[in-house]
């Protein structure tokens, strides 16, 4: 019933991607120190709120980047799509692909410039966001 939507595209690229975020958000946590939640819910705030208002606020930059290098990864994805795409759903990287097979160079460049340039602002977005100037994968 799913087979060859973007539904199913999406799901599968989204879990094979998610460790960066889960990883990125679990880093961001692990530096949080303990004793600023202690301190609010001394303070009598409840612990949703304390999440919800001090930890949430201050994990945001991890899960962004990790959320911003998912999406990097996901626009350059050759292999689950190349299984999962029909017609419909042909993601950039399969167009790419298909049209080098066809001999249209010329295409297959012009994409390639596209997916390069998508990439690489995605990249510097990353590097503001997480106020880091190195990437390593």
């Amino acid at each position: 019933m799913i087979t060859g939507t973007a539904f199913i595209l999406i799901i599968s690229l989204s879990v094979r991607r998610l460790p960066y975020t889960i990883r990125s958000s679990v880093a961001s946590l692990q530096q949080i120190a303990p004793s600023i939640e202690e301190a609010a819910e001394s303070l009598g705030s409840s612990r949703l709120n304390t999440f919800s208002k001090i930890t949430v606020p201050m994990m945001l930059p991890g899960i962004i980047s990790g959320s911003i290098l998912s999406w990097v990864t996901m626009i350059s994805e050759l292999s689950t799509s190349i299984l999962l795409y029909n017609a419909k759903t042909k993601t950039m990287t399969v167009a790419i692909y298909t049209e080098v097979l066809r001999g249209n160079y010329g295409v297959a460049a012009a994409l390639s410039t596209i997916l390069t340039v998508l990439t690489v602002t995605s990249l510097l977005l990353f590097m503001k966001i997480s106020k880091n100037s190195s990437i390593t994968l």
